[in-house]
């Protein structure tokens, strides 16, 4: 009786809506990022940078939903500006850091400097998404992500009562959950390995005042 009869497609929700967007939604979606990141700017006592990337992304995403940006390579294009927006997040976050003095790195140079590059890799990857062909924006696993953001919080929680060491090494193996081809033997010695990196790099070279185990 069911030859010959095909199941009705089913309508495409909210996460096919943010997988596939066109030009008007991946536009909104930008604009949207654009506004978020403009209310962070408000806390932040360095906002001028910031700011005026806020206010470039939100002309970019109304211009992409007008169809006044040409979008030939989805995933490059969408990819570059979430790439800006992280790097003027961290721009925020760190506004509080103190920079460089004199010949010596301050707490917040590392940050700034690593998130102005990335802005600018992220920038120069939307340009390419506008000039030249490319792939749509293809389907992604949340897991990863959200543990990766889960153990960057963990750690800022972690730092001060644990101290580098243990702080780092957490951090590392809870991270690495996020992969589904995580073996257990080389997880422990990958997580041992980047922390042993990870205290020499900040403590000895940088010389930072980390506190490198627990205060009983």
């Amino acid at each position: 009786m069911s030859e010959g009869v095909n199941a009705s497609p089913k309508p495409p929700g909210f996460g096919s809506w943010l997988l596939s967007p066109g030009p008007f939604r991946g536009g909104v979606i930008i604009t949207l990022m654009a506004v978020g990141l403009l209310v962070s700017t408000f806390y932040a006592s360095s906002p001028t940078v910031p700011r005026t990337i806020a206010i470039l992304l939100a002309l970019v995403g109304v211009a992409t939903s007008a169809g006044l940006v040409p979008v030939r390579a989805p995933q490059d294009f969408y990819g570059g500006l979430v790439l800006v927006v992280t790097a003027a997040l961290a721009l925020v976050a760190s506004a509080e850091l103190p920079g460089q003095r004199g010949f010596a790195f301050g707490p917040g140079t590392a940050p700034r400097l690593f998130a102005a590059l990335l802005a600018a890799l992220g920038a120069a990857v939307a340009v390419i998404g506008v000039f030249t062909e490319g792939p749509k924006i293809e389907k992604y696993a949340i897991r990863g992500p959200v543990l990766v953001v889960v153990s960057i919080v963990a750690f800022a929680a972690m730092i001060r009562p644990l101290g580098l060491v243990l702080a780092t090494y957490l951090t590392f193996i809870l991270s690495i959950f996020g992969s589904r081809e995580m073996r257990l033997l080389e997880s422990i010695i990958g997580a041992a390995v980047m922390t042993a990196f990870c205290v020499g790099l900040f403590t000895y070279l940088l010389n930072l005042p980390f506190q490198l185990w627990p205060r009983f």
